[in-house]
């Protein structure tokens, strides 16, 4: 049985991440895609709907939008170049944006239950 319900979350997951991956590819911009995935996370994780739900929107689509790997490789391009100050100032800024980004989602998502 619960073989069965970890391909059953694999395949949740799978279904939001393939649509969420082509629209990641087709914008250019790791600062905006980060921060419209972390407040659809913020948004989605804070309603009260079923957990394949979570799974397919938070984690699938979401997890596949949202990109660490091209923001790490992004400033290590800023540290190759010499762009010290973009690099630290590049790092901050997306942490903060994040956080502010899933709390608005979470709060916008209470506030429409309530």
């Amino acid at each position: 049985m619960i073989e069965l319900l970890k391909k059953n979350s694999f395949f949740l997951i799978s279904i939001g991440a393939v649509p969420s991956a082509i629209i990641r590819w087709q914008i250019d911009n790791i600062l905006i895609v980060n921060i419209i995935g972390c407040f659809l996370l913020g948004f989605i994780n804070s309603l009260p709907i079923a957990k394949r739900y979570k799974l397919i929107f938070g984690f699938g689509f979401c997890g596949s939008l949202t990109t660490f790997s091209g923001w790490s490789l992004k400033l290590v391009q800023l540290i190759n170049q010499g762009f010290y100050k973009l690099f630290f100032f590049n790092s901050i800024l997306i942490v903060i944006f994040g956080l502010f980004s899933v709390a608005i989602g979470h709060f916008l998502a209470k506030k429409i239950i309530n």
